[in-house]
C-alpha cells in the first residue's frame, strides 16, 4: 500500500534501496545511508546504478558524498528528473 503523500521518485528511491541492502530494512526520508541502513560503499554505487537505469538520469560521482539521508538522494534525484523535464 502506498503512502498518498509520497511521491513516485522517493518510493523508487526506497525501493532501490531495499532491494540493494542485504538485509531486510524500512527506510525512511532521515535515514542516514552508511549509519542507519548499513551500505557500504560498493552497495552506495549499486543504488546509483539502480537509480540512473530506474529514473534515466546521470548521477555525477561528485555529488555522491553530499547525500547521505534518503531525503538528501530523493532530493538529488528529483532535480536530475526535473531539470532533464526542461530540457
Amino acid at each position: 500500500m502506498r503512502d498518498p503523500g509520497q511521491s513516485d521518485i522517493e518510493n523508487g528511491v526506497i525501493d532501490v534501496l531495499k532491494n540493494v541492502s542485504r538485509r531486510p530494512i524500512e527506510p525512511t526520508l532521515a535515514s542516514d545511508l552508511v549509519t542507519d541502513l548499513g551500505f557500504d560503499s560498493l552497495q552506495v554505487l549499486e543504488v546509483i546504478a539502480e537509480l540512473e537505469d530506474r529514473f534515466d538520469v546521470s548521477i555525477p560521482l561528485n555529488d555522491v558524498p553530499a547525500a547521505r539521508t534518503v531525503a538528501q538522494v530523493v532530493a538529488q534525484v528529483t532535480a536530475l528528473v526535473e531539470g532533464r523535464a526542461t530540457v
